[in-house]
């Protein structure tokens, strides 16, 4: 094991400056990307038909699915540290950028078509909509979405700064490395402080960067009035009818004054400018889309030369070879149908509870975000050693590790659904408490009429991301190597994933990655796409 500066403790303190350090860069590059991708999908059909399927087709992927690519890419090509570092750099794009992707998507999507017809009656161009509507508009979004994308970040740091494929190992210093090294070398007290230590280093990073954000997060609401102290806040919500009598009064006196500008800066010929403007839709659309598939050609041509293309005509179209991934298939979606049960039952409680209760909710959530931090593959060997035989007592071994994994599973992407559930509960507006008070709705009434339709778009975002990184935290646990040992469940598609990878069969775990991805495919026109249509049909703020 490396060992820094001759102490333990400045070895673990210097590879969590690494670790952090790598995230921090990955996370302002991926909020950049996602903006850029999000915005255009909400506001481009064809971006949106293109964007948002492969999104969620590769957020379902596990980051190993990309093992050959950054081989070729980086590895081979570029070679040395440098090389290597880039390649982590970009596996850890591949885990937080998608999630970020579809929460931009999901709020620009939701904006109030008001704000979009102001913005065009002052002729306000692309980089001002972005800077002044789009960007605040997912802002509470982004910060959601941060929160569980560093976790995910280091969730996967075990599987990036530590490279493995066949018999050779590809790594950069960090976290990561060191508790693979504590894990291999049985290590289980070295374990334990560099949880300590990494509970402290997430701590630190809450409160001086993610409660910041929070708390800029609760000004970015689509309401009229935000109290200007909790005494005016008070004084306004015992004055129910002048509340929505201004919120009336500004409601008609902006839309009476947009549709007088409208008309007086609209020329006579009214059906020529609705074709003009048809006609603009119509080229973007054309031009966006066609770009779009140049790019998504040229991509999948390079993707196909790093061993794809052998993959699928050498498995994908064998029989025998679809049976065998068929079965694995479902063990593993019986396994997240569990686990996004237990998801769903635990975590959108939570959420609303703290999201209404803003003030309290922060430290709530704070030690939440700590605790869910806590990168679930370095606790792996402490379960299976220390957990397992207890539960193999009322279980026996084979559902004991399946039990392991689908805790594995659990931590791994529960959070997505809790802090955008949450996002959403936070950005509710006052006026809407208001109301519920003034009318004296039960409590009942309140979840269905007012929490329930405000957190759906939220639950969906949440629920498409926790589902495809299942997948992930599955092929951390379905098969797992340390000491000289092996652990690893009797079916399962990351189980045959990790074993290619492990056999340095790269070609073979591409079949299982495209047999994948026929998968997420139809179900994200199945089932995705059609939720966000019916969200943006009923649960907009209009």
């Amino acid at each position: 094991m490396v060992i820094i500066f001759g102490s333990f403790y400045l070895t673990i303190i210097y590879a969590i400056l690494l670790t952090f350090g790598r995230i921090g860069l990955v996370l302002i590059i991926s909020v950049f990307l996602a903006l850029i991708f999000g915005v255009l999908s909400a506001k481009v059909r064809a971006a949106e038909a293109i964007i948002i399927p492969i999104t969620d087709v590769l957020e379902a992927v596990p980051v190993v699915s990309f093992f050959p690519i950054i081989l070729v890419f980086f590895i081979v090509r570029i070679g040395g540290p440098f090389g290597t570092e880039i390649a982590v750099d970009f596996l850890l794009v591949t885990a937080v950028l998608w999630n970020l992707i579809l929460g931009v998507y999901q709020s620009v999507l939701h904006i109030p078509k008001e704000y979009e017809s102001v913005a065009k009656v002052y002729k306000i161009g692309i980089l001002g909509k972005l800077r002044r509507l789009y960007a605040p508009a997912a802002f509470p979004s982004i910060v959601a979405n941060i929160m569980p994308s560093f976790a995910s970040a280091l969730f996967y740091i075990t599987l990036t700064e530590v490279i493995t494929i066949g018999n050779k190992n590809y790594e950069v210093f960090g976290v990561g490395t060191l508790s693979v090294q504590l894990a291999n070398a049985s290590n289980y007290t070295g374990i334990v402080i560099l949880i300590m230590f990494l509970i402290v280093a997430i701590g630190l990073s809450f409160y001086f960067f993610i409660n910041p954000l929070i708390k800029m997060s609760e000004k970015y609401k689509f309401e009229s009035n935000m109290p200007a102290s909790s005494k005016d806040s008070q004084r306004r919500q015992n004055a129910f009818v002048t509340v929505i009598g201004e919120r009336i009064n500004q409601v008609i006196g902006s839309t009476e004054a947009a549709i007088a500008v409208v008309n007086r800066s609209i020329p006579r010929r009214d059906n020529v400018s609705r074709k003009q403007i048809k006609f603009s839709d119509r080229v973007v659309n054309i031009i966006v889309g066609t770009t779009l598939v140049a790019v998504l050609l040229i991509t999948l041509y390079f993707v196909a030369e790093s061993g794809f293309s052998s993959a699928f005509t050498e498995y994908i179209l064998n029989p025998h070879y679809l049976k065998i991934f068929g079965i694995a298939t479902l063990y593993d979606l019986a396994r997240i149908g569990i686990v996004f049960a237990i998801s769903l039952g635990t975590m959108v409680p939570l959420a609303v509870f703290f999201g209404r209760r803003k003030v309290s909710g922060r430290f709530s959530t704070g030690i939440f975000q700590i605790l869910y931090s806590i990168p679930s593959p370095v606790l792996l060997p402490l379960i299976i050693i220390f957990l397992t035989p207890k539960i193999a007592v009322f279980l026996g071994e084979g559902l004991a590790f399946n039990a392991d994994v689908m805790i594995i599973a659990y931590l791994s992407a529960a959070s997505y659904i809790f802090f955008n559930v949450y996002g959403s509960a936070i950005s509710i507006p006052n006026e809407l408490d208001v109301i519920a008070k003034t009318y004296k709705l039960s409590r009942w009434m309140k979840i269905r009429y007012l929490s329930f339709p405000a957190i759906v778009p939220g639950l969906i975002t949440g629920s498409m991301s926790a589902i495809g990184s299942y997948w992930g935290g599955l092929l951390v646990a379905e098969y797992v190597t340390f000491n000289g040992k092996t652990f690893a469940v009797k079916h399962g598609l990351m189980l045959l994933i990790s074993k290619a990878i492990a056999d340095g069969n790269l070609v073979y775990a591409d079949a299982i990655d495209i047999f994948m991805v026929i998968i997420v495919v139809i179900l994200t026109f199945v089932v995705w796409m059609r939720l966000y249509r019916y969200s943006e049909r009923k649960f907009t703020y209009d």
